[in-house]
């Protein structure tokens, strides 16, 4: 925060960051004992003392979200860190000649490219993967030689070559001397966790500005809350979601949580006008971005923005504490990867046929069972994927793809994946690189910087994130039960209509909405011939997705929304390529 850029003493180094640094009060102090002098209370002028203390390791000592450059003007060096998981984004490109350009937004690094002569399009590798995934992996982008710093690294630029070292990843912190050991039993486990998410939240409650906190009806961002309140936030205010749809809605449960923990609830009833939603969702998102959740996360930063200027969510909670389906899945799995290739195989297909046709939903449990069994015989790539993505399969996309040559998703995603790890701790670390990083972080982060809030998530404090994946699968799995440690932590402190209840996050009712109040746009955009989609996808693919013929097993609502956004998206950088002055050679 503050005015920047930031100097040191001697006006040798200059810091600019983006996001904010939790423990700014503790490293000060121990700056002034070492002899500096600091100008400000500012969180940035911190960062560059450490930098002349520290060099290159100065993101170690930080806690918090950032994504930070210093120029070191002796060196001639120019040094760019990214907060351990990528809650704040950073990008960068190299000139055609020879420099590099960096920024925290698409959106200001395109002039800054242009201008120095570089070209700014569109990269088919990955719309191809956005059509798996849902959005564009990090740490590429959907534009060609745009790369983004990859969480917990440092990139050094001397002028010549640039240079990326990892100072944090939370596989190598599972065998540092610095984790703690696993506690010998399940409840000094939770009593250890309980401490770390009390300390991860009070010190996110550190602000000169009002705070609030984003509350669904699930444990996750219930824990955070009431944690909060404990903290003594008297005047903590909370803000809810409302959907008519009552499968989806949770309202109730959050104002009976809120009241329960004394704390004001503000609940904005979820009301889209279709076309103005979309269009706005898309201004807002430098890339294509087809979680639906992205709506009611737009909707509610701003009714949040109008009380307070910080939040805290409950983000993280399932990819830290292993609270998804595939994680108990890859879990119970995992013996049976032992199995020879071929009888896993046929006992996979017989199973995932049987539970498909029993199965009305791919989200239901039957749903789910099918996708478990049918991923058994898959190879582990294949397996994430089916496991994970609502997309388009690898299969139905190489089949229709019409594009330029690109490579499969599965490959890019065998590079992703750690090895030496077990089939619950592999699972996890996949999702925190693909799902967390690429999706979750970007969704939050775009939709509270669209209104000038900031979101800050306590259950991705890295100190508490490597002390769970100490812990052995059973305990985090405890009673084969997900988010074990969390729902049995805070069991005396939450209902049992909260410690019990089922998954849900910012869910909407998008089926109904695609049948409904998104019927005419979706028609009027995908339909005809000269859609931009067409380009990437054969029309026969897009055409069946639209008539609803087929694809009843791969979650068609889902799939036709990605398409939706994705010619939205296109549609929008065509328009602001036609608008933008030709670039200065």
């Amino acid at each position: 925060g503050g005015r920047q850029p930031v100097t040191n003493e001697s006006g040798d180094c200059a810091v600019v960051m983006n996001g904010e640094i939790y423990n700014y009060r503790e490293l000060a102090t121990r700056l002034k004992v070492a002899g500096h002098r600091l100008a400000t209370d500012s969180d940035t002028e911190v960062a560059v003392h450490l930098y002349e203390d520290h060099g290159t390791d100065v993101a170690t000592h930080l806690r918090g979200m950032f994504a930070l450059a210093i120029w070191d003007r002796k060196r001639r060096r120019l040094v760019l860190a990214r907060d351990r998981f990528g809650k704040k984004p950073l990008f960068y490109a190299r000139t055609p000649g020879g420099g590099l350009v960096f920024a925290s937004e698409l959106k200001a690094l395109r002039p800054l490219l242009e201008s120095a002569g570089g070209c700014w399009s569109i990269r088919a590798q990955g719309i191809a993967d956005y059509l798996s995934l849902g959005s564009v992996p990090q740490p590429e982008t959907i534009f060609e030689g745009v790369s983004m710093v990859p969480p917990g690294q440092v990139l050094t630029f001397d002028g010549q070559d640039v240079e990326l070292s990892s100072y944090w990843s939370l596989e190598d912190s599972r065998y540092s001397v610095k984790s703690p050991k696993p506690p010998v039993s399940y409840d000094e486990a939770i009593g250890r966790t309980r401490e770390l998410v009390r300390d991860a939240v009070r010190i996110r409650l550190r602000s000169d500005v009002p705070l609030g906190v984003f509350l669904s009806g699930g444990v996750d961002s219930s824990i955070v809350a009431c944690e909060a309140a404990a903290a003594g936030g008297g005047n903590l205010e909370t803000f809810t979601i409302g959907v008519d749809d009552a499968q989806f809605d949770e309202s109730d449960v959050a104002r009976r949580t809120a009241e329960s923990l004394g704390v004001r609830n503000t609940v904005l009833p979820l009301r889209i006008t279709p076309r103005d939603t979309l269009l706005e969702l898309v201004r807002h998102y430098d890339q294509p971005f087809s979680d639906p959740s992205a709506i009611p996360s737009l909707a509610i930063s701003q009714l949040a923005r109008e009380h307070v200027t910080v939040v805290l969510t409950g983000d993280g909670g399932d990819e830290i504490f292993a609270g998804y389906r595939r994680h108990l899945a890859a879990h119970l799995a995992g013996p049976l990867d032992h199995l020879p290739a071929g009888l896993a195989r046929r006992m996979a297909r017989s199973a995932a046929m049987v539970l498909g046709q029993l199965a009305g939903q791919r989200r239901s449990r039957l749903g789910f069972a099918a996708r478990w069994f049918r991923g058994l015989g898959m190879e582990p790539s294949e397996r994430y994927l089916a496991w994970t993505a609502d997309k388009l399969r690898e299969v139905d996309k190489q089949a229709a793809w019409c594009g330029p040559d690109v490579r499969s998703t599965e490959q890019w995603l065998d590079g992703v994946r750690p090895s030496g790890l077990g089939a619950l701790d592999t699972q996890a670390a996949t999702d925190i690189r693909v799902n967390l990083l690429s999706g979750l972080l970007v969704k939050m982060d775009m939709a509270t910087m669209a209104h000038s809030l900031e979101a800050r998530s306590p259950l991705l404090d890295h100190q508490l994130a490597e002390f769970v994946v100490s812990l052995p699968p059973h305990q985090r799995l405890h009673g084969r039960k997900l988010k074990s440690l969390l729902r049995d932590g805070w069991r005396d402190q939450l209902s049992t209509e909260v410690i019990q209840g089922r998954k849900r996050g910012f869910e909407i009712p998008l089926e109904s909405w695609l049948e409904g109040a998104l019927r005419e746009p979706l028609m009027d955009t995908l339909a005809p011939g000269s859609a931009r989609v067409r380009s990437y996808l054969d029309g026969g693919l897009v055409d069946t997705l639209i008539a609803g013929d087929g694809f009843r097993d791969r979650n068609r609502p889902t799939l036709l929304y990605s398409l939706l956004v994705l010619e939205l998206w296109l549609r929008e950088f065509e328009s602001s390529t036609a608008s933008e002055p030709a670039a200065a050679a």
